[in-house]
């Protein structure tokens, strides 16, 4: 009974390593050295109106942080770059910017998530796209969903970044598209009503999701924003599936899905190594630290 007992904890141990390995990491930073685990594959099973995977996956994925300065390492070639001569100005700003009294307040009080979208808005001479930025505000509102205040604070940076990154594209573009979804879904979380119904009802009204798989989404998040409903919600649920079937009773039904990238981490962030202006600290906190 006992050698049975053993087998199985050893099975379940054994299980859970092939999801996950603890690496070593270095960072670039301050020179501390960690180990941290990180995820190695993922089941994700659905996926949310506002992108992040449901299933037997950690979303967002684990960004590794340093723990002694809160640096996020956003690249494995971080370590390369900072023995490049020619980057030894852009990582000496950026060490004074991470080491400095501000990032340390925040970043120790928030996601790591929120950590790197501060590193990514430091660049003001090459800045980093507003796409790029508010995903990751947009991940660090998943990693604090539990407390409301802090949530609410990122989904409005990330909804700050996105309507930007709308005002960037062309009404034809699929990114264009992509993004006035994302801004409305996130009007609607954040219980802006009025302004989640008028994106929604002039996604409708312009016919540019007609033919794809994003049609029936406007129609689902109208409905939800009549019962004042700021949940999440399933991106492929049946409530989707319905309401395309309804529209188009002889189109095979497709999964609904954004066509923004997902990528495993961090978005490359190569140009937060070209800082040519020392960097300005961040005007405010999702915690509400001061400025």
């Amino acid at each position: 009974m006992k050698l049975a007992s053993t087998l199985l904890l050893l099975l379940a141990c054994f299980a859970g390593a092939v999801n996950s390995l603890e690496r070593e990491f270095l960072c670039p930073i301050c020179g501390t050295h960690w180990q941290q685990r990180i995820e190695t594959s993922s089941r994700p099973k659905g996926l949310r109106l506002d992108l992040r995977q449901v299933g037997d996956v950690v979303d967002p994925p684990t960004l590794p942080q340093c723990v002694k300065c809160h640096f996020p390492l956003f690249s494995d070639r971080l370590i390369e770059q900072a023995k490049d001569p020619a980057k030894a100005r852009a990582f000496k700003q950026l060490a004074s910017f991470v080491l400095g009294a501000d990032f340390q307040m925040l970043a120790a009080k928030n996601p790591p998530y929120f950590a790197l979208a501060l590193v990514q808005g430091l660049n003001a001479r090459n800045p980093t796209p507003h796409r790029v930025i508010a995903l990751s505000y947009l991940r660090a509102s998943w990693q604090v969903e539990d407390r409301e205040n802090a949530c609410r604070r990122l989904l409005e940076k990330a909804r700050e970044h996105y309507v930007a990154a709308l005002a960037e594209t062309g009404e034809g573009e699929q990114p264009h598209r992509d993004f006035a979804l994302l801004c409305g879904e996130i009007e609607r979380r954040l219980g802006k009503w009025d302004d989640a119904a008028k994106r929604f009802r002039g996604l409708e009204s312009s016919r540019i999701l007609k033919g794809t798989p994003q049609e029936g989404i406007p129609a689902l998040q109208l409905r939800l924003i009549a019962q004042h409903d700021s949940a999440p919600h399933l991106l492929d649920g049946a409530d989707v599936a319905q309401i395309r079937e309804a529209q188009n009773p002889a189109t095979p039904a497709e999964r609904p899905i954004l066509n923004l990238g997902l990528p495993a981490r961090a978005e490359k962030l190569d140009d937060a190594l070209k800082l040519e202006q020392p960097p300005k600290p961040p005007e405010d906190s999702p915690d509400g630290a001061p400025k």
